[in-house]
């Protein structure tokens, strides 16, 4: 029969912090598993991507909740074109913060021609897109000669490895309720 000692404060403290870093890694786990799934998809068949000039049919500010004031967040634009069959979407760094650094390079890139112009005017109605006929298109910039994948294997390492985490977390949670349970 072993004595139960008291946990010390820093112990209790750590628990907590620990207990609310495996919450947000389990509700963000989802998001990793499709993250993971979809830049794998990407990098298998980057080079059946093919580039093309298409022309938009619509524009869509994409706005995200709302605050006390009744006003929303900006997140970026749905980019419509082939007769609104097809959609590319461009998000917005600012206020985002699971954004890559070739998606903020692209929203950069396409704002900085909406804002300027007017975007329907005949030379400026159309963008460049990856098109491939089982995945979904990303936007491409004119100079471009092949589908930026550069950072995609950190995102698969980076999402993989929380995804492990929660993994053990809950193997090792379970592993204690099944000692407690013995013990008893």
């Amino acid at each position: 029969m072993g004595v139960n000692k008291p946990k010390s404060g820093i112990n209790k403290i750590l628990n907590v912090v620990l207990v609310f870093l495996f919450l947000f890694l389990f509700m963000y786990s989802p998001f990793a598993f499709f993250s993971v799934k979809d830049k794998f998809l990407y990098l298998k068949h980057k080079t059946e991507f093919v580039k093309q000039k298409v022309k938009v049919d619509s524009v869509e500010v994409i706005e995200t909740g709302t605050h006390n004031t009744g006003s929303s967040s900006f997140y970026g634009y749905h980019l419509h074109y082939n007769n609104f069959k097809d959609i590319v979407t461009v998000i917005s760094p600012k206020n985002n913060m699971i954004v890559s650094k070739q998606e903020a390079a692209d929203f950069n890139h396409f704002y900085k021609i909406y804002d300027a112009t007017p975007f329907y005017l005949p030379k400026n109605d159309s963008i460049y897109v990856w098109h491939h006929s089982k995945l979904q298109d990303k936007y491409a910039t004119e100079n471009q000669l092949q589908l930026n994948t550069s950072n995609f294997v950190w995102h698969i390492i980076v999402n993989s490895t929380i995804l492990i985490l929660v993994i053990w977390g809950f193997t090792w949670q379970i592993m204690q309720w099944v000692k407690l349970k013995r013990e008893k």
